[in-house]
């Protein structure tokens, strides 16, 4: 049976399986439409609403009010976000920035007013998409959870990255599987049960080869039989 090399795709392989159970163990907050929602009723709604009810008042006979927004199930949001990162000495940094763009999602499409998007030399270029709040966190605790929320993650994420610096750096000073099995058991739960399998039956091999040297020792050492061949090739061949 070959021994289980602890090749790239093999560190590759527990690394993903690891992330996996990191995210287990310690799962990042969802994205809870709700709080869009409170968001979105508290800013954004009634000042849709009053602008349709104008436009149409007004506008009806020349346009189509409608056209001033657009149906998303996101809004977007900018405000000042603590962002993490790891450093290269595997410690955890933060940085605020300002105007963070984020997303908070919606539990259905609402009227979103258009923003138009100039872009390229001389603006020549233009794109409809919808427009970003600001919002101040500190004024509304719907804002402030969403933001709360990216920060967690955001920290939580780098010390995902940490955790898994580490078991590279332990991996590396591993050759094989098996000598990594034996320092550190709890990777049998990151590892495919195919390699476990490779790796017990080697292991099952030698001990079978440590129990039948054994027993020739014993059977040698109890019937002479070393002393009868040395004696024989003393003797040498007369013939």
């Amino acid at each position: 049976m070959s021994t289980v090399r602890m090749s790239d795709y093999l560190v590759e392989e527990i690394i993903n399986a690891f992330r996996n159970s990191f995210d287990k163990a310690n799962p990042p907050l969802e994205d809870n439409p709700k709080y869009g929602d409170l968001v979105y009723n508290a800013h954004i709604g009634p000042s849709v609403k009053t602008i349709m009810e104008v436009a149409n008042r007004e506008l009806a006979d020349t346009c189509d009010a409608s056209a001033m927004f657009m149906k998303r199930s996101q809004l977007l949001l900018t405000a000042p976000i603590t962002q993490f990162s790891t450093t290269l000495e595997d410690t955890i940094e933060s940085q605020l920035q300002e105007d963070m763009p984020i997303v908070a999602s919606l539990s259905t499409e609402q009227l979103i007013p258009i923003s138009i998007r100039t872009y390229g030399v001389n603006q020549q270029y233009s794109d409809v998409e919808a427009a970003r709040f600001n919002i101040p966190r500190h004024e509304d605790a719907n804002v402030e959870y969403i933001c709360a929320c990216i920060e967690y993650n955001s920290e939580l994420n780098a010390k995902k990255g940490i955790a898994t610096n580490k078991v590279k750096t332990l991996l590396s000073n591993f050759t094989t599987l098996n000598q990594a099995l034996k320092a550190w058991p709890a990777l049998s739960k990151l590892v495919s049960s195919e390699k476990l399998a490779k790796v017990h039956t080697k292991q099952e091999r030698k001990r079978k080869q440590e129990l039948h040297k054994e027993i020739a020792d014993d059977l040698v050492a109890n019937a002479d039989l070393n002393k009868t061949i040395l004696a024989g090739a003393l003797i040498g061949d007369d013939t």
